[in-house]
């Protein structure tokens, strides 16, 4: 680590360049003319390019790129235009709310396991309870720490959506359809997409220490491209290790994974995913998994997003489910 230079690890040079490059194709459109036929193909180019930069907000929200906090502070706005979310919100929420209770599920804001059934929620409800519900939770645990005598996130946390409100506007008004098309649509997919892609990660795995509570993907590929997200066993025992150090954590804690923990690719479709954790691990489910028919996740989103409501605007806006 380089306590003097700019960066704290030159290797960061690549996300720090993914979020800057993601920006400047996003502003272009802003300044030149694209016919409608060259607009969307290249629009779904930057799509696909913004889907890695959640991968650089969340080890930015770990361990800090750079060492000046001004920097730091640029980066976080910077970040938060590409995945829709601030900085804070990971900090908040994954940091202390997931990370500190990964292996309980019922106190894991994250989890993938419903608290009142027991079962594994699918993945679209999933993705659209962690939207729904990530600033409430965020919220209440800045309360919380901040009840505890605890330094509180929600004045970041409120100064870094003030920020994003201010900058959406003034893109409104610059061209009110570029910016639905470049920054607040793709910012919607983005975060829909942090929780799309965290699913696979404790599925059908056991949770009953660190060791065997996450699914690790060794494919350099994969990793390569999401700045070593695959090593996820040693990402939780060790959250503030740079992501570049993560590869060689977990050559030195592999033989305690379980085999089901452990897998050499990266499988796009979670229930192959799920299936291959099985079949490594030789047993059945580790917990069981919902599979709703089409009416019943209809009837399931319905309800999810009515309960929510009801919670941002009644009694239990605070109350965690």
């Amino acid at each position: 680590m380089n306590r003097t230079g700019i960066l704290r690890y030159p290797v960061d040079i690549y996300p720090v360049a993914v979020i800057v490059l993601t920006l400047g194709m996003s502003l272009l459109p802003f300044l030149f003319l694209f016919p409608l036929w060259a607009l969307i193909p290249y629009l779904l180019a930057v799509y696909y390019l913004r889907s890695f930069t959640p991968f650089a907000q969340h080890n930015h929200a770990h361990l800090a790129v750079f060492n000046r906090p001004l920097l730091n502070g640029i980066y976080n706005v910077l970040l938060a235009q590409c995945t829709g979310y601030q900085t804070a919100l990971w900090e908040l929420h994954h940091n202390r709310g997931h990370h500190r209770n990964f292996l309980d599920a019922k106190n894991d804001v994250a989890s993938i396991v419903n608290p009142k059934t027991g079962t594994i929620f699918s993945r679209w409800m999933y993705a659209l309870r962690g939207n729904l519900t990530i600033h409430r939770d965020s919220v209440k645990i800045g309360l919380q720490e901040r009840g505890a005598g605890k330094r509180s996130l929600l004045p970041k946390l409120g100064v870094e959506i003030a920020i994003q409100l201010a900058i959406y506007a003034a893109l409104l008004y610059w061209d009110w359809k570029m910016a639905l098309a470049c920054f607040i649509v793709p910012g919607a997919f983005a975060a829909w997409f942090i929780w799309w892609e965290s699913y696979p990660h404790h599925l059908e795995v056991p949770t009953e220490n660190i060791y065997d509570g996450s699914v690790t993907i060794l494919s350099k590929a994969y990793n390569n491209q999401t700045f070593n997200i695959g090593h996820h066993t040693a990402h939780h025992e060790k959250p503030t290790l740079h992501w570049s150090l993560l590869p060689k954590r977990t050559a030195e804690i592999l033989e305690k994974m379980p085999a089901g923990c452990v897998h050499e690719q990266y499988h796009r479709f979670a229930s192959k995913q799920a299936a291959e954790t099985r079949r490594l691990r030789g047993g059945s489910p580790a917990t069981a998994v919902a599979t709703p028919t089409a009416a019943q996740t209809a009837a399931a989103v319905a309800s999810a997003v009515s309960q929510e409501i009801s919670r941002f605007t009644g009694d239990g806006a605070t109350e965690l489910s």
